[in-house]
């Protein structure tokens, strides 16, 4: 209801566009607006396979009868839109399409240790995220070699995300006995992420950009074997992340 609400709202802003003194239209500023972002909102518009778009060209897509998905922060005020495909719906997203140097979308979603974490609570570390959900078999393989990478690297910041309700991801973390942080109800960010294969891993680096990323993990191999490929996939993120021309 409240993306149809907001739908009406541009269908009717398109026709007024003006430009404003601080670069936005009217009918961005009001969109914006609806977005209740508070005062100093940052918000950034992809297309379907996650390219930037102005909003003139996201607003004509929307207009097109395009959905979009939406991962935000409200305590920063950032926001990512990212159109889905035509006649796509919640949790059908786009291709994947963030590599390294990229901006992680901003977030903020509900941890199982309890509060609501946000994307710069992690700033200044690397930072490991899996994405998973519940009935998903490689997601479960992978619980030890997570658990084992964790306790052998202690300068780094872990995040399990799942789009399934708290319920559900306390019941994985009990029956699996995954040792990181969870985050649950995180629909929005995948589908902006465009993360439709499970597991996806995804290594953050310490200004909040992609690292690097990797989908799925080979079940085949013994333990030793596929911490020995988590490890070598980081380390050779993070030496293309701070190599020169990175």
């Amino acid at each position: 209801m409240r993306h149809i609400l907001l739908l009406a709202s541009l269908l009717v802003l398109l026709h007024v566009a003006p430009a404003c003194a601080n670069g936005l239209s009217n009918a961005e500023q009001h969109f914006i607006a609806s977005l209740q972002l508070g005062a100093t909102p940052q918000v950034r518009y992809l297309d379907a396979n996650g390219k930037p778009l102005d909003y003139a060209a996201f607003a004509q897509q929307l207009h097109d009868r395009r959905s979009y998905s939406m991962t935000r922060d409200n305590r920063s005020g950032a926001a990512m839109l990212r159109l889905r495909p035509a006649g796509a719906h919640a949790g059908e997203p786009g291709r994947f399409a963030f590599g390294r140097g990229d901006a992680f979308p901003p977030f903020e979603l509900p941890s199982l240790q309890g509060g609501v974490q946000r994307l710069d609570d992690f700033h200044g570390r690397y930072t490991l995220v899996s994405f998973f959900f519940a009935e998903c078999a490689p997601c479960i393989a992978e619980v030890p070699t997570l658990n084992a990478y964790a306790s052998e690297h202690h300068d780094m910041n872990f995040l399990a995300v799942t789009f399934e309700d708290s319920e559900t991801a306390q019941d994985f973390v009990n029956e699996h006995g995954l040792t990181w942080n969870v985050l649950h109800d995180g629909q929005g960010l995948t589908d902006t992420l465009g993360v439709g294969i499970y597991p996806t891993l995804m290594l953050i680096d310490p200004s909040g950009r992609v690292a690097g990323a990797a989908v799925g993990m080979t079940m085949n191999d013994d333990p030793a074997q596929r911490l020995a490929y988590l490890t070598h996939w980081i380390e050779q993120w993070k030496r293309a992340t701070s190599s020169p021309g990175s």
